[in-house]
């Protein structure tokens, strides 16, 4: 009997039918140190490092690198057992292709090494030409979730939920701390709730690294409370899925400029919260965010959102229309529906007063828009 699949039928039988119209005779994913590759993971189980075949008929053969964590975690047709598999990996997919000239198909992001390994063993072999194709499919298919991801998901984001009161706490009673510290206060917090690690480091700036959208180093030994804006970023991983929540902090008196930017950050997140609606697409959730920044003379230099899952940034983008006609030719249109999971982040940022974003995660359950974590502007006298 087949072991449950970590993704549906339906999402299985997109893959096969992709398959089938490509004339593709086997699907050949490779995830390792040097290229990672969540799409094993979301087609597998597997956690980490190894090789995934997919046939036409849907079978999984799974050639990892530690053979006892695939036992533990995998949800495969077949684990390749054999301590050499790793390294002449290229006789298994030999094994499994019935053609003369076999068609492989493969993501955008795999290691050259592996095509060169194939080729060598197999000099009938083609590529498939498309690999942009083969990653879009993959996107798609991660843009909404299972039962099982949302549970998973909504985990993550009640971690994350739990570490915002020690950042409250921290921001109103340790005056003299460092980036570092809340940092370090935070890595900390996540595991005791639970989590197996961060979903990516904390990005901590005080008022003079709040303008930049990502701070370098991600956290310093500068004070964290000094007066004006400031923002942590932060997240939690849980059984692999990912929450991403952003607090915007003001520290004392604000100078006019700063209230402005702290006001119309918070307006354009709930202009674009109050557009989420299932049929709506997603760039509109944008626009409604965009508008207001604009209209306050500022500017947004990143898209409002993205999704959630596997990774930080997973499928889908909440971001705006193309404007050139030239773009707009491979624009796809998507539209909120069930089992979506994304980000809403408006931020505005000006060097020389600081930057505010605000961040939370929202999913599509059960036909209702739910915020599921519960960042809010927070303010420190």
């Amino acid at each position: 009997m087949r072991k449950m699949r970590p993704i549906t039928e339906e999402k299985m039988a997109e893959i096969t039918a992709f398959m089938e119209e490509k004339k593709i005779d086997l699907l050949f994913l490779a995830d390792w140190e040097n290229s990672r590759d969540v799409n094993l993971r979301f087609l597998s189980g597997h956690p980490m490092d190894g090789f995934l075949l997919l046939t036409p008929g849907g079978e999984t053969i799974l050639i990892p690198w530690d053979v006892e964590l695939a036992k533990e975690h995998a949800t495969v047709d077949t684990i390749i057992t054999d301590p050499d598999s790793r390294t002449n990996f290229e006789q298994y997919v030999k094994e499994v292709l019935k053609s003369d000239s076999p068609v492989i198909g493969v993501n955008a992001m795999i290691s050259y090494r592996w095509i060169i390994a194939l080729k060598k063993a197999l000099p009938a072999l083609r590529i498939y030409d498309n690999p942009i194709e083969v990653n879009e499919l993959f996107r798609k298919l991660r843009s909404t979730k299972t039962p099982k991801e949302l549970a998973f998901l909504e985990k993550a984001g009640k971690i994350g939920n739990k570490v915002l009161k020690d950042i409250e706490k921290f921001a109103k009673e340790v005056p003299n701390g460092t980036e570092n510290d809340l940092s370090f206060l935070v890595m900390k917090k996540i595991r005791e709730y639970g989590a197996e690690d961060n979903s990516f480091p904390s990005l901590v700036a005080n008022v003079e690294r709040s303008h930049l959208i990502h701070c370098h180093p991600f956290a310093g030994n500068n004070q964290f409370s000094k007066p004006g804006l400031a923002l942590i970023d932060f997240g939690a991983l849980y059984q692999g899925y990912a929450s991403d929540i952003t607090v915007p902090i003001s520290f004392g008196k604000l100078t006019a400029e700063q209230e402005k930017i702290k006001q119309t950050c918070f307006a354009a997140y709930e202009a674009a919260i109050d557009a989420i609606d299932i049929g709506v697409p997603l760039w509109k959730i944008s626009q409604a965010a965009v508008d207001v920044i604009e209209k306050a003379g500022f500017h947004m230099p990143h898209g409002l959102g993205h999704g959630l899952g596997l990774t930080v940034h997973d499928a889908p983008g909440v971001r705006q229309k193309p404007t050139s006609e030239e773009k707009l030719k491979d624009f796809v249109e998507l539209k909120v529906e069930e089992g979506m999971v994304f980000t809403i982040e408006p931020g505005v940022y000006v060097k020389g007063a600081g930057g505010q974003r605000l961040e939370n995660d929202v999913m599509i359950k059960n036909g209702k828009v739910v915020v599921y974590t519960k960042s809010k502007p927070l303010e420190v006298e």
